[in-house]
């Protein structure tokens, strides 16, 4: 596949599943994904919720540790440095409520 498929195919899940969502007072759509993570404490494993979101590039191109997204009434924060897919077309990230 091409990028531009790959481009087309993501829109379209967003477009379909995304959640509608504040970011530099405009409207984008986002996943808000809360999958536990295992992490080790000791000789232990441990569950910890955690908040993971993802957005379209196109739509944050500039997007950085300390911004914020409305959705829902609740202002999220992005905690962990967003990362790229291997198309540079979503970004994930670690986010935690304000």
């Amino acid at each position: 596949m091409t990028v531009q498929q790959f481009k087309k195919a993501v829109d379209s899940q967003f477009e379909k599943l995304g959640e509608s969502a504040e970011y530099q007072n405009r409207e984008v759509l986002i996943f808000l994904l809360r999958p536990d993570i295992v992490v080790s404490v000791g000789f232990t494993k441990s569950h910890t919720a955690t908040n993971t979101m993802k957005i379209r590039i196109a739509d944050a191109p500039q997007l950085k540790v300390g911004d914020t997204i409305t959705y829902n009434d609740v202002i999220y924060k992005v905690s962990q440095e967003p990362q790229k897919d291997t198309n540079n077309l979503i970004w994930s990230f670690e986010v935690v409520c304000e």
